[in-house]
């Protein structure tokens, strides 16, 4: 059975469109992004959580492309009404949250839950996700904490899990200011985690990772939980953080760490000297 990415550049291909994280429309950006319910809700979710999340995740494609948003439609499939409002209750709870109109949508009855959301927004430029040779890539150094919430999500005890699963509960999208976006050749969200954007933006070029960017904090509760703090910094997924890749003369903004850099290559990704093993989070 073919992956989901696979589907995707198959998709993509058939329609002449680039593979990026979202479509660009005389000076709009339009983004649509879902999931199911099967796939999707962790024990620790509401309904609530899957409507606020499917919001997020969708202006989180846009903001990280420097897009301003202007509106969602949120589809809802459910079983019941119940399931249904809740959902609604958490799209519309997001919407006001990110100061984003609620445009309607669709409802539809169904074996499960289903949400999908359309965003879109007025596009500065266009971005796409290819990195050039000596661009350096930036981030947040907050990666791990949902990696930590998806492995021991019932050790609520340990405070860097708690924090991954409100991350994973209700992405804030509360990102230090950005770079300039004239400084900015290629962006992308870690919807599918940290290896997943490093492979995708190592297309002509190769991505040699520096550095781990997490807190100490969080590679330390790794070490006491016994879990490979590698693993749930780049392979993880739902982090919502931004990675750009910037021109090596442009500042780092306040918030975010140089942690890789793109250079000339066929296409790798190499963390200490080795081809990174990992590529990204999926159902």
């Amino acid at each position: 059975m073919l992956r989901e990415k696979e589907l995707v550049q198959r998709f993509l291909s058939a329609i002449g469109e680039e593979e990026n994280d979202v479509s660009y429309l005389e000076g709009l950006a339009i983004k649509i992004d879902g999931f199911a319910e099967s796939r999707a809700k962790m024990p620790f979710h509401t309904y609530e959580d899957l409507g606020w999340r499917a919001v997020a995740a969708a202006l989180s494609d846009l903001r990280v492309k420097f897009v301003e948003p202007l509106a969602v439609a949120v589809s809802i499939t459910a079983p019941d009404p119940e399931k249904a409002e809740a959902v609604f209750r958490g799209a519309l709870a997001a919407s006001a949250h990110f100061s984003v109109k609620y445009a309607g949508g669709d409802l539809n009855g169904g074996v499960e839950v289903v949400v999908d959301v359309a965003a879109v927004g007025r596009a500065q430029r266009r971005i796409g996700r290819r990195p050039k040779p000596g661009d350096i890539l930036i981030t947040p150094p907050l990666f791990g904490y949902a990696g930590l919430a998806f492995k021991a999500y019932t050790r609520l005890d340990v405070p860097q899990v708690a924090v991954g699963v409100e991350m994973l509960r209700r992405p804030s999208l509360r990102w230090p200011d950005p770079p300039d976006p004239a400084c900015v050749d290629a962006s992308m969200d870690s919807s599918d985690g940290l290896a997943d954007v490093l492979w995708a933006m190592a297309k002509g070029v190769d991505i040699v990772v520096e550095q781990l960017p997490a807190p100490s904090e969080v590679l330390d509760a790794a070490a006491a939980l016994g879990i490979d703090a590698e693993e749930v910094v780049f392979n993880a997924g739902e982090e919502f953080l931004p990675v750009f890749a910037v021109r090596p003369d442009c500042p780092i903004p306040t918030g975010y760490v140089a942690f890789a850099r793109a250079v000339e290559g066929r296409g790798r990704v190499l963390w200490r000297g080795r081809e990174l093993g990992f590529r990204g989070w999926s159902y």
